[in-house]
């Protein structure tokens, strides 16, 4: 090679060499860890000592986060027990590169376990805590590279002027790196946002979403969120401090269903009422009125009306499986609330082939989290119930539900096994006593039915009147 072509290559007095040269170290400056964000193996293995001192049986106290880190939420002041499942998470984040999902429907607390972990178990994780919103997914590449900025990592010292793809590759390759690191992204709906997950490296990654099921591909843990405990409830509602006895706060608490975005909502109204509204006149505010329209459960910045719709208008009538999800659901909505609803009961209520009941079901239990699923049985809490029966106008799904029952009780009734309806009698008499105020026909036969199955067991007294009403009905 000519001594031209050497001084080109090696920057030497040459223009065109001397530009090369700065061109390449500048791209090789932009892809490289600054210092004192590359780890030492001796930082790497204080690092991981750290990380399996993380407290497997008991929560931690909270502490401050690593340096670098990037928490957007404080931690709720008004967060309650959830022990176990932080507990869980902890033992699923410890055990080698896990990712763990704790999935559930809108205002169920995904969001503040997710909070609450970050700022308890977050001193762990020497590499820092990175919080990331996804859920609007054409943000998610500028919420990745803030986490490289100044205030956070401060990857680079011409960080903000970098190609914000060059941002991004720098997060990452930190991410990646080997050293501990506690990746929160809240909200994360779609499967396909789980790219952004590092392949390589020791960074753990705590994802929040309404989705029960996921590509198994991915690795991920899933950790269903439910409701309260009552007691967690009370205790809930003890924070705002309103005056008021365990026994009445727990009658709000199992009128709300101990539906953590409810309780908040209610028992920030009662305190902002504090000297003119006691719980039982609120108790009585609620009854008066359809649940959801109450202006306690509806402020500028929550909705309990607004969190519920988010999921549901992800249906699209137009779609075959999501209109029979949307009928399904208003089905459900006319059981009786919150009570487990077996599986092939509620499929039976709907005209449909199997395999498209099936794309249905797990449309609203594992995709939207609208459905709970309980081993062989399904619950739509009460709350989300009122919300389908207000929003969805299906003038079909209870006489659907009625016309389901009255066949299944009668089945059951003529093998003389009461037992067998037994598990279901919470919603025969829920659905009975719905539709006697019509004193039509399918009153009388839901009332015959249930007649007959408390007469079998033994409680002549409540067959009884359930037997002359069917009667009066069809006189």
């Amino acid at each position: 090679m000519s001594e031209q072509g050497n001084a080109n290559l090696s920057g030497g007095n040459n223009a065109t060499g001397n530009t090369i040269g700065r061109d390449l170290n500048q791209t090789i400056n932009k892809y490289m860890l600054p210092k004192h964000r590359t780890a030492t193996p001796k930082q790497i293995q204080s690092a991981q000592e750290l990380l399996d001192q993380l407290p497997l049986d008991d929560v931690p106290s909270v502490a401050p986060l690593p340096n670098g880190s990037r928490m957007r939420l404080p931690r709720n002041a008004t967060f309650v027990g959830r022990t176990q499942e932080l507990v869980q998470l902890a033992a699923l984040l410890s055990s080698g590169r896990t990712s763990a999902i704790a999935t559930g429907i809108g205002g169920i607390g995904k969001s503040s376990l997710a909070t609450e972990f970050a700022h308890r178990y977050g001193q762990y994780f020497a590499g820092g805590v990175f919080w990331l919103s996804f859920a609007n997914p054409a943000t998610v590449h500028f919420e990745i590279a803030t986490c490289g900025g100044k205030g956070f990592l401060d990857l680079h010292p011409q960080f903000a002027k970098l190609e914000l793809a060059d941002q991004v590759n720098l997060v990452q390759r930190y991410w990646a790196q080997t050293l501990p690191c506690l990746l929160i992204f809240d909200n994360c709906e779609a499967e396909d946002l789980l790219k952004f997950l590092p392949t390589t490296g020791a960074a753990r990654m705590l994802i929040t979403s309404r989705r029960n099921q996921w590509n198994p591909t991915w690795g991920v843990t899933v950790l269903r969120l439910g409701k309260l405990d009552r007691a967690d409830s009370v205790a809930l509602l003890r924070k705002y401090g309103v005056l008021a006895s365990d026994a009445q706060f727990a009658a709000l608490a199992k009128t709300l269903d101990d539906w953590p975005l409810a309780l908040h909502l209610a028992g920030s109204y009662l305190a902002t009422y504090n000297d003119d509204l006691g719980v039982d006149e609120y108790l009585a505010e609620l009854a008066a009125v359809a649940l959801l329209d109450h202006e306690s459960l509806h402020t500028d910045e929550q909705s309990v009306y607004r969190t519920f719709a988010l999921s549901y208008d992800k249906l699209d009538p137009a779609n075959a499986v999501d209109a029979l999800a949307l009928d399904m659901l208003a089905r459900a909505a006319h059981f009786a609330p919150g009570e487990p609803i077996p599986r092939f009961l509620l499929k039976r209520t709907l005209e449909a082939a199997e395999p498209l009941r099936r794309h249905a079901l797990m449309r609203l239990s594992k995709e939207l989290g609208l459905l709970e699923t309980e081993g062989d049985a399904l619950r739509l809490h009460r709350l989300l119930a009122e919300f389908v029966r207000q929003h969805h106008s299906d003038d079909s799904a209870q006489a659907a539900v009625e016309q389901t029952m009255i066949d299944v009780a009668y089945e059951l009734n003529k093998t003389g096994l009461p037992a067998q309806l037994g598990a279901l009698q919470t919603h025969l008499q829920f659905i009975t006593e719905c539709a006697l105020p019509r004193e039509d026909e399918s009153a009388a036969t839901l009332a015959t039915n249930l007649g007959y199955y408390l007469n079998a067991s033994g409680d002549y007294a409540a067959a009884r009147p359930l037997y002359e009403r069917a009667l009066a009905i069809r006189e």
